[in-house]
């Protein structure tokens, strides 16, 4: 039994493929800037480095603040109107990203154990989105926010994976030690390492494994869907 389980969502909760996933969510920024008389192109690449500021943020702001102001300052002209039409591209348009994902038959279990064998269950994805578009992508499996203690967004957090400080956050939040504390995911720069380096019990998900700088990783508990039920069961 564990006090807090965190656990990832893109390609661990939701199998897809998530190079698939950047490129189809990028272009439909793009297209709807370019719907609306805009260079969406520019658009979206102003986009890509805001959220790379964004993944840098110390702590000091909230991530919505940091990723708004490099925003601002790439586009300049109509700045202000293009972060108002932005939220849009979460809307019907924001589906087109579903493409790229495949149900997850183990899902119901997986939740169920989670929500049995700890005290909260926290959604620790990337917080560099809005609430609206992490509860589209949860939809896809057929997971409700209210199934989750806390979903991490971009508007409530001030760290990003992989910062030790943004696992630090949740933790704080909710009054759990690494000893109380596991994550699941299936990036090991970003979901594991941190994680252990906080001395914090972790389960590497190999379906749809990213390890991008090759780390060893043959001392990290690790397996498939069925071993990730096993381990949950074994809390």
């Amino acid at each position: 039994m564990k006090k807090l389980i965190m656990t990832d969502l893109d390609c661990t909760l939701l199998p897809m493929n998530q190079d698939e996933y950047i490129k189809i969510y990028i272009n439909e920024i793009a297209k709807m800037f370019y719907e609306r008389g805009y260079d969406g192109k520019a658009v979206a690449t102003a986009t890509m480095k805001a959220s790379y500021m964004m993944a840098k943020n110390d702590g000091s702001r909230i991530n919505a603040e940091v990723f708004e102001e490099a925003f601002l300052a790439l586009v300049k002209e109509d700045a202000e109107k293009l972060i108002e039409i932005f939220p849009e591209v979460y809307g019907d348009r924001y589906n087109a990203i579903k493409t790229v994902t495949r149900p997850n038959p183990f899902i119901k279990e997986i939740v169920e154990l989670m929500r049995e064998k700890a005290q909260f269950v926290v959604v620790a994805t990337q917080p560099m989105f809005p609430l609206e578009a992490v509860e589209k992508r949860l939809s896809w499996i057929g997971l409700l926010p209210s199934q989750f203690d806390d979903i991490t967004v971009y508007d409530k957090s001030t760290f990003c994976k992989p910062n030790v400080g943004y696992y630090k956050e949740i933790m704080d939040k909710f009054g759990a030690t690494p000893s109380e504390t596991v994550m699941f995911g299936n990036d090991v720069n970003e979901d594991i390492l941190p994680c252990k380096q906080l001395g914090i019990d972790t389960f590497l998900l190999l379906d749809g494994l990213i390890n991008t700088q090759n780390h060893d990783i043959s001392d990290i508990r690790q397996g498939d869907y069925l071993d990730m039920i096993a381990y949950l069961k074994s809390l």
